[in-house]
């Protein structure tokens, strides 16, 4: 058992902050990802190459939280932490800087229409919850004139006035990578 110190807990409290910085990295990829027009394992393949990379010099600023001085669990450390934020970074720039001048309207054919029923949480007591109520996401396959097939979520209105094979048109930009983003609004 390890004494407590002071130390100790603000390394614990690094290493929850760290932790939740990479699931935000994370998940903030993941909802950029839905507005862009590319397969996911492109960006996410040169993140990861970019994080091991670093990870080749940077792994020694890892020692002190992993309390270990071998390269291999601080370099595994480095690559999922600076894997998000390369991820996230990707993304965002792609997204953010996207160049206006190229915009243009893109038509893709509603291949399916189908719904997933998803449950809130029910809180019944202080720790326990429970599957409370149903209630559905709506989704379209897209399918572009160029190949390109995504799944988008739409909001139930788009949804319902939408019949499947019919046509559907897009506001894309070239991203700053030179990957093209979706910048309509599909949950309107």
């Amino acid at each position: 058992m390890s004494k407590f110190s002071a130390r100790n807990v603000g390394t614990q409290i690094l290493i929850g902050f760290l932790v939740l910085v990479a699931i935000i990295c994370y998940a903030g990829a993941a909802v950029v990802h839905d507005d862009t027009l590319v397969a996911w394992w492109i960006p996410a393949l040169v993140s990861f190459v970019l994080a091991a990379a670093s990870g080749l010099t940077m792994w020694r600023l890892w020692k002190r939280l992993t309390s270990s001085g071998k390269i291999l669990p601080n370099y595994i450390c480095h690559v999922i932490f600076a894997g998000g934020i390369f991820l996230l970074a990707f993304y965002s720039l792609n997204y953010v800087l996207s160049r206006e001048s190229t915009a243009r309207e893109e038509t893709a054919v509603v291949e399916k229409k189908f719904t997933k029923t998803r449950h809130h949480r029910q809180r019944v007591s202080r720790r326990v919850y429970r599957q409370g109520s149903p209630y559905k996401v709506y989704y379209f396959d897209l399918r572009f004139d160029n190949g390109k097939e995504k799944t988008v979520n739409v909001s139930s209105r788009r949804y319902n006035r939408t019949r499947s094979g019919s046509q559907i048109t897009l506001n894309v930009e070239t991203g700053f990578f030179g990957i093209p983003v979706i910048k309509d609004n599909l949950k309107n």
